[in-house]
């Protein structure tokens, strides 16, 4: 293991958005969530999905419920109840997800490769402190976390 912490990860991609392509994506997304409200049991349940996906897409610097609820005016324990305890069934959704992955990237003879970007495991008293993989670090400072 090097002597030193590693702390610099590759460069984020530049981003050159303006606020109209920002507009466009958040429209974007409205209408992507739609397609996964029928998923709900209930129409009240896709309403707090939808609050919920805001909470975590917005510029809260927490994201937790309390401060999801808060920050957009919402009903703090209706939010804690769609999360904790408001049952509605994964399956639907998981169902609408994948049809909308197989139109979009569905190809006969094709894959789709995820990379978790998990976080560097430095030092000698850390759990899993052997090599492994980490999508964040740059390809040079990989060769040098296996000396």
């Amino acid at each position: 293991m090097p002597a030193e912490i590693i702390t610099q990860t590759c460069p984020a991609p530049e981003c050159n958005l303006v606020p109209g392509d920002v507009e466009q994506l958040v429209e974007e997304l409205e209408v992507y969530y739609r397609l996964f409200a029928a998923a709900f049991r209930r129409p009240e349940q896709a309403k707090w999905g939808e609050v919920y996906l805001n909470g975590l897409l917005g510029d809260l610097v927490r994201k937790t419920i309390e401060r999801i609820a808060l920050g957009l005016g919402q009903n703090v324990r209706d939010l804690q109840h769609f999360i904790g305890q408001s049952p509605w069934p994964m399956e639907p959704i998981l169902a609408i997800h994948q049809q909308l992955v197989a139109e979009t990237l569905g190809e006969p003879d094709g894959v789709v490769l995820i990379d978790e970007s998990g976080v560097v495991k430095q030092g000698e008293h850390s759990v899993g402190v052997a090599h492994q993989y980490c999508g964040s670090v740059a390809p040079h400072q990989r060769n040098a976390l296996l000396v």
